[in-house]
C-alpha cells in the first residue's frame, strides 16, 4: 500500500510545501446530522485554495469516500477528463446512510501519491 499523506503532515513547513499539500488534500463537505435511509449529498473536492495540474502525466486518477475501513463510493478519472488546465477535482457522491459514519476521502495523484482528508463525523438520526 502506498504511503498515505495528509495536509497536517506538512504544517509548519515552508509556504511552497504548504501550497503543495493544499492542492493535493481532499476536503469533504456534507451535512453532519442526517436522517436514516434518506439520500445525502457528500461533496469531495481536492484542494482548498490552489488548483492542481491536470495533464496526461499529472492528474488525480480517483477519489474515494470511506466510512472507517469500509469503501462506500469511488470515481475514476482518465487523462484529459477535465481538459489540460489546472483545476480542483471535485465530485458529488449521493449515499443513503443507515448508521452514523466517520467519513474520510482519499485521492490519488499520479505524481505525488495517495492523500487523505480530515475525518467528518456524520450522525444518523431517525
Amino acid at each position: 500500500m502506498p504511503k498515505l499523506f495528509t495536509k497536517d503532515m506538512f504544517k509548519g513547513c515552508s509556504e511552497t510545501v504548504e501550497v503543495y499539500a493544499d492542492k493535493h488534500t481532499p476536503i469533504i463537505k456534507c451535512e453532519t446530522c442526517v436522517k436514516r435511509n434518506e439520500k445525502v449529498k457528500v461533496n469531495v473536492r481536492v484542494g482548498n485554495h490552489f488548483t492542481h495540474p491536470n495533464t496526461p502525466e499529472h492528474y488525480f486518477t480517483y477519489i474515494q469516500l470511506w466510512s472507517l475501513e469500509k469503501l462506500i463510493a469511488e470515481v475514476h478519472f482518465f487523462p484529459g477528463t477535465f481538459g489540460d488546465k489546472p483545476m480542483k477535482s471535485e465530485i458529488d457522491f449521493y449515499i443513503v446512510p443507515k448508521v452514523s459514519m466517520h467519513l474520510t476521502a482519499h485521492a490519488y495523484c499520479t505524481k505525488h501519491g495517495l492523500w487523505k482528508s480530515n475525518e467528518i463525523y456524520v450522525k444518523v438520526i431517525d
